[in-house]
């Protein structure tokens, strides 16, 4: 999982690098364990700063330039040769060797490899190359900062930062190369669509725009499924913030059941589903996940979050709602079972790692605690979307590439 932005100035009068620092902002909710940024200046030059800090901490110190390319996610991006600085989202092997070969032909590079990961690179002649991946699993747009600078982007959040605006969504398999004088753009494979399910249920943020749905009303849908597949008689309906909130309204609109907002945050958002160690993770839930005692005491509560993947988060908050005097504590997951890793670079982690894959809902609901858990069926996961031009692969075990 990762965040990407390129931006380019068609002026060099222009110094992108605040920018750039933004709009890597934008995309921080895709991943923050990482960060990077490749910045380049008058003379062909590329500078880069990493780090192991979330982009809000990244030290730019004196890189300037009139364009650059930025990355938050998990890996040590972007990757740099002598005339190019690539960042990905997605899983890329041999990346010294494929970094060299798109060095030398972009569009060559892409059609002998065909990776089903997307890319933003900058060039030291000038150039920004953009490629979607040609399944579509990971996100890709193109957008401007009035006719001053042109924008890609993972999602429209980091244009909507910086005051930009979102043109439109690339399209899988299809490249966009732009330099001061020119956008152009080519379909180097026919697009296979194979969207990710887990953009449209946590990754993408609720005010994005992803594969021409609005993320926001498709996740209050998953609440009215969830609401169907599972009438559950309660006193309230909570959302696990923040991705699982719009679940809660769905839930609360098609059953009557009044929702409550029953947690507040302590700190700078943490998804804990991306942290990379038992004690973020741990941490991170007790940021996001403060309850309060009115919403839960001697209630009979609905309980919505967006995935299950350890278990160890809910089994966290369940013992938090009982010690609050909470009566019954029912858990409904917005997406259906996690049961096998992605090859993808989605943050789902080993089968042996997967609560679901390995225990019966019974066995589930005693170890987290809850009174009884369920989960959204793929036919009402394909319902709210409106389509099955899915991966599932996680909730399957069947891949697009398998």
């Amino acid at each position: 999982m990762a965040g990407l932005i390129g931006i380019l100035a068609f002026d060099k009068i222009w110094n992108i690098n605040k920018f750039l620092y933004y709009g890597l902002i934008g995309v921080q909710h895709r991943g923050y364990t990482r960060s990077g940024v490749s910045l380049l200046s008058e003379g062909g030059l590329i500078r880069t700063a990493r780090s192991s800090v979330a982009p809000e901490d990244l030290e730019f110190g004196e890189l300037e330039g009139w364009a650059g390319i930025g990355y938050a996610g998990t890996s040590n991006y972007p990757i740099q040769s002598e005339g190019i600085s690539l960042a990905i989202d997605g899983v890329i092997k041999d990346q010294e060797v494929f970094v060299k070969e798109l060095e030398k032909d972009p569009v060559e590079a892409v059609k002998r490899n065909k990776p089903t990961f997307t890319f933003v690179a900058i060039t030291k002649d000038g150039r920004i190359i953009a490629y979607r991946d040609y399944l579509g699993l990971k996100p890709l747009s193109i957008g401007g900062f009035g006719f001053d600078m042109a924008i890609v982007s993972s999602e429209m959040t980091s244009m909507n930062v910086i005051g930009g605006e979102l043109r439109r969504e690339i399209e899988p398999g299809e490249m966009v190369i732009i330099d001061r004088l020119n956008v152009e753009s080519m379909k180097l494979f026919s697009p296979e669509k194979n969207y990710c399910s887990i953009e449209y249920i946590y990754q993408a943020r609720i005010d994005s725009f992803v594969d021409e749905k609005e993320i926001y009303s498709l996740r209050l849908r998953i609440g009215e499924k969830l609401a169907e597949e599972y009438p559950i008689e309660a006193d309230c309906v909570v959302g696990v913030p923040d991705t699982a909130l719009p679940f809660a309204l769905g839930y609360s609109r098609k059953s009557g059941i009044p929702m409550d907002l029953g947690f507040t945050r302590t700190g700078s958002p943490i998804r804990t589903m991306l942290a990379s160690d038992d004690f973020t993770k741990v941490v991170g839930i007790q940021l996001k996940l403060n309850p309060i005692k009115t919403a839960f005491f001697n209630k009979r509560v609905v309980l919505i979050d967006d995935s299950m993947v350890t278990g160890t988060t809910l089994k966290n908050t369940v013992f938090n709602l009982r010690r609050l005097g909470a009566k019954e504590v029912h858990i409904l997951i917005g997406s259906p079972k996690l049961t096998s890793k992605c090859p993808y670079g989605v943050a789902v982690p080993e089968e042996k790692e997967l609560i679901a894959a390995n225990l019966p809902d019974d066995e589930i609901a005693k170890v987290i605690g809850a009174d009884s858990i369920h989960w959204l069926s793929l036919n009402g996961l394909y319902s709210a979307i409106g389509h099955r031009d899915l991966c599932v692969g996680c909730m399957t075990g069947k891949y697009p590439t398998r």
